[in-house]
């Protein structure tokens, strides 16, 4: 077959292609009722060939697909199946954690944790609709495209996670004070999210419409890998948690001995409730990293390019064959031992009886397809004004990994990372971006943006047909319609789900380090140490803004009273007397001074406008994307290029740069 990408694109005398007009459906696949247009003309030996560790040569790789290539139906479908694989599982994991806050018995609403299932469900199907969009590349007004034209595969964004899981346990714990009462506060605040990321993705759409030369300012390759590298880096310790059991229990060990006398058990395993750490946890998350590292030393190119579903799916095997013995002491989910006594969503175990680490109940229940709305979500939409802020520089922070994220598609498709064609391709890759993430809050899932690790896709398949883009998005959307696939990934138990999500988090942090070293000079390492150090520091150290390091019992009592901006000075009315346990209250007019082991239950109703401001800088400062994405952009702007830098940038323009991005690929 003909390399395209030769072919197709026109070339100014300066050797750089010209902006295309070409734009839609160019590599549309052939008909399949030809041998070549069922199959295509591709190696599927190389696809399929085990690596062995001591063999030398080895199958020999097919032929470059350009990015206009036209490949046959069961090309499409396979390359694209590759895509979908190495990104369904980081789809799946943001709304899983949102919903999954409201699923703890003392911050519990029944409705937005029953739509967990749905949630991921409707996180596939809108992201398969979403990179349709991108990849199709519509062409607009004045030289203007919606799209990047290549494979760039959209996907929930974990840049908004954590705002969105603070407002959504913010509203339901604010449902407990007296002066909020709604229904279902969880919904109402995942709404409010949904509804406000739609308001600040106007910021985004007017980012893809500035010109490019703005484009180069405010996202150089430094700023663009920092943003990645704190967004991987701010998570990494999340897949920690997970490992070891569980996220709230991980963080709440020591304020919940301090309140109540022992440690918080994990309850997000099947009916098995242990400590964090506990090596029953651990082991199992490990067997989904041994899985990988097995795969990418035997395992063939398609195998290996899918490593993380594959590693995935065997952890869950593991965990459906083996069970917990109980033993004297030991504790289960309540739905685990219905008759007996439940105390804070954990009942005794039954001495000797095996307990599973995996509950299949979500599934058997689950419907066999599902649909966008089938939990209704519009009625629950709504502003939050403090945390716009918060959600616009999210926004920010996504413009500039998306930015990035298409310069490393166009070094893996074989496309110059420079001139009016790449210009192009950067401004429809933002303006979609911010499209679709209004679209993906439409169809209540969380704003998408595009995902890293498919460049890898790319690189090691040789394929940038934008026909494989098409097939990734047919099988998303497929994954989103079969109910019982949301239910499947929602049962998984959340150790499992750790190792899986560890290497995701690592794999974003390490494609930031590419981009942001790929221009080593000493002003863009001053700019990444010190964005860097902040960034990184609040990820390890979260107390530095927000006083008591845990986030629930005992912490939430030092929260109240110590830290940078402490709640005290934000509640209106503060809690007097004796509450059921005996537990009183001192106060004066400005300082709460006995809020002991109340569980930050220190204020009856707080004032809701400065409350806002101090909601939306404390989530800045304490979340590490957010900060050192701006001390890397204000660094960027105000820091002039050395002498020697200058001359650095004549000597060595983006194709060299991008060359060791792509051999780091």
């Amino acid at each position: 077959m003909a390399d395209t990408n030769a072919e197709d694109q026109k070339m100014t005398q300066s050797g750089v292609p010209e902006v295309e007009d070409m734009a839609g459906c160019g590599p549309c696949m052939v008909n399949p009722l030809t041998k070549e247009g069922l199959l295509g003309n591709y190696s599927y030996l190389y696809l399929c060939m085990p690596s062995m560790p001591w063999q030398k040569g080895g199958v020999a790789p097919p032929k470059f697909l350009a990015k206009d290539e036209k490949l046959g139906l069961f090309l499409s479908l396979v390359m694209g199946l590759q895509h979908a694989l190495a990104m369904v599982a980081g789809i799946a994991t943001p709304p899983s954690l949102i919903a999954g806050d409201a699923c703890f018995a003392w911050q519990k609403d029944e409705k937005l944790c029953e739509a967990k299932a749905y949630l991921i469900s409707a996180a596939w199907a809108a992201s398969g609709l979403l990179t349709i969009v991108q990849v199709f590349r519509a062409k607009l007004f004045r030289g203007f495209f919606l799209g990047t034209g290549l494979i760039s595969v959209m996907g929930t964004s974990f840049t908004f996670l954590p705002i969105a899981r603070e407002m959504v346990v913010g509203e339901i714990l604010d449902n407990q004070a007296a002066c909020a009462t709604v229904d279902d506060p969880g919904m109402v605040g995942y709404g409010k999210f949904l509804g406000t990321a739609m308001v600040a993705a106007v910021l985004e759409i007017a980012l893809g419409f500035l010109p490019a030369r703005v484009h180069k300012k405010l996202f150089p390759d430094v700023v663009c890998g920092v943003t990645v590298m704190l967004i991987g880096g701010g998570l990494i310790a999340s897949g920690i948690k997970y490992l070891g059991g569980g996220v709230f229990c991980a963080e709440n060990d020591l304020s919940r001995a301090a309140s109540f006398g022992g440690p918080q058990l994990c309850n997000e395993n099947g009916a098995v409730a242990l400590t964090f750490g506990s090596p029953q946890y651990i082991g199992l998350g490990l067997t989904v990293i041994a899985m990988s590292v097995f795969i990418q030393i035997w395992g063939s190119p398609f195998l290996k390019s899918t490593f993380i579903f594959w590693s995935l799916m065997f952890g869950v095997i593991i965990a459906s064959l083996i069970s917990y013995t109980a033993v004297a002491g030991d504790k289960v989910t309540c739905t685990a031992e219905p008759d007996a006594a439940c105390l804070g969503g954990f009942a005794a175990a039954t001495v000797g009886k095996q307990y599973s680490f995996f509950d299949s109940d979500a599934i058997d229940e689950a419907p066999d397809f599902t649909y966008f709305h089938k939990t209704n979500f519009f009625e629950y939409l709504g502003f939050a004004p403090e945390y716009l802020l918060p959600i616009l520089i999210a926004y920010f922070v996504s413009a500039a990994e998306t930015v990035g994220d298409i310069g490393m598609s166009c070094v893996a498709s074989q496309i110059p990372a420079e001139g009016d064609d790449y210009n192009s391709r950067i401004q429809g890759g933002l303006l979609a971006d911010g499209v679709n993430s209004v679209l993906a809050c439409l169809l209540s899932a969380p704003p998408n943006t595009t995902f890293s690790q498919n460049n890898g896709v790319i690189a090691l398949t040789r394929c940038a047909s934008r026909a494989a883009g098409f097939g990734c998005a047919f099988w998303l959307i497929v994954f989103g319609t079969v109910g019982k696939f949301g239910a499947a990934f929602a049962s998984i138990p959340i150790c499992v789900v750790g190792g899986m999500v560890l290497q995701c988090f690592t794999m974003v942090f390490v494609a930031g380090m590419q981009m942001a070293t790929t221009k080593r000079t000493r002003r863009n390492s001053f700019i990444l140490m010190l964005s860097l150090g902040l960034g990184l520091g609040v990820a390890m150290i979260p107390q530095l803004f927000e006083g008591g390091g845990g986030f629930s019992f005992y912490a939430k009592n030092l929260k109240f009273n110590t830290g940078f901006w402490p709640e005290k000075y934000v509640c209106e009315e503060f809690n007097t007397g004796t509450d059921d346990l005996g537990n009183s209250f001192t106060y004066d007019e400005t300082y709460v001074d006995a809020c002991s082991n109340m569980n930050g239950a220190c204020c009856k109703c707080y004032r809701r406008e400065l409350r806002g401001v101090r909601t939306a800088v404390i989530m800045m400062l304490k979340t590490p994307y957010c900060i050192g994405f701006l001390a890397a952009v204000i660094l960027n702007l105000i820091m002039p290029e050395d002498m020697d830098d200058e001359k650095a940038d004549g000597d060595s323009e983006l194709p060299a740069e991008n060359g060791d991005a792509a051999e780091a690929i």
